[in-house]
């Protein structure tokens, strides 16, 4: 079978928008390209999580929760029924690294999960070998879907 693809969040390489400090995403919506400016990003609510990787102190990671940027792309991420309970958010970094977490799980009344794109650590931007996003998932037992430079998002719909 295969999945359709409902969208495409590109992530602009590591270039900071006017100022704001925060880089931008162009998203694919059905063929059409939509800029998300630095600055919108900006503004969505910041959320933390604390992860450990292999054996390091804890670290703080803040950024936007990934629910937001897929609302402001136009997915809906809440009160899930029918087939958007089969839909996948496919998340790949600059390396081909692929991850996925069933968009269901970030729906507040299903999964809940707490997911990040995250920008800073413990207070500071990324560092170009982990950034410009970097994926942050709340409550895995082993940070292996903490993908690090987020390249591009995809949202794909098992058919019927």
């Amino acid at each position: 079978m295969k999945a359709t693809l409902k969208l495409v969040v590109l992530l602009m390489a590591p270039t900071v928008l006017s100022g704001q400090g925060v880089p931008g995403l162009s998203v694919l919506v059905d063929g059409t390209t939509r800029s998300i400016p630095g600055e919108a990003i900006g503004r969505m609510p910041r959320d933390s999580i604390r992860m450990t990787f292999h054996g390091q102190d804890a670290m703080w990671f803040r950024g936007v929760a990934l629910g937001s940027v897929l609302r402001d792309a136009g997915v809906r991420t809440d009160s899930l029924r029918g087939p958007a309970l089969a839909t996948r958010v496919v998340i790949e970094a600059s390396d081909g690294y692929r991850v996925v977490i069933a968009l269901a799980d970030l729906d507040p009344s299903i999964g809940a999960r707490h997911v990040i794109l995250a920008d800073q650590a413990d207070g500071t931007a990324l560092p170009p070998d982990e950034g410009p996003w970097r994926l942050i998932v709340a409550g895995d037992q082993r940070p292996s879907r903490s993908a690090r430079q987020v390249m591009s998002i995809r949202v794909l719909t098992e058919p019927r």
